[in-house]
């Protein structure tokens, strides 16, 4: 849910408060979408805080091309409509704190249904 709603308000904010046409909210849905993933992925991976263990080099390396090759296709206009980067970055940065948000989640979750 937290995830969707992630989703939902960052397309809300392209639209009502950058005002942007539908193909640059493509690409911010896009975006999202990799994004997000990548941050509910490192908080499923590990049952205590995402940080308490530190990821392999391969996922490290997977992670960093996975965000380099849609920033640069996004901000390129590469198979979609450009997008500048200090709005791919500023996506980047909502998304580390749905990553927080999600691990707190988690942990509460977790007490309360006695998850060790």
């Amino acid at each position: 849910m937290i995830d969707l709603l992630f989703c939902i308000g960052t397309l809300a904010t392209g639209k009502f408060v950058l005002g942007l046409d539908t193909d640059a909210l493509r690409t911010v849905a896009v975006i999202t979408l990799v994004f997000s993933g990548q941050a509910v992925f490192y908080v499923a991976r590990e049952r205590q805080r995402m940080w308490s263990s530190v990821p392999g080099r391969w996922l490290i390396a997977s992670s960093v091309a996975d965000v380099a090759i849609i920033t640069l296709l996004a901000s390129n206009g590469l198979l979609m409509t450009a997008l500048s980067l200090p709005l791919i970055a500023g996506i980047l940065c909502a998304a580390v704190v749905l990553a927080v948000v999600l691990d707190s989640a988690k942990l509460l979750l977790f007490r309360s249904l006695a998850v060790t």
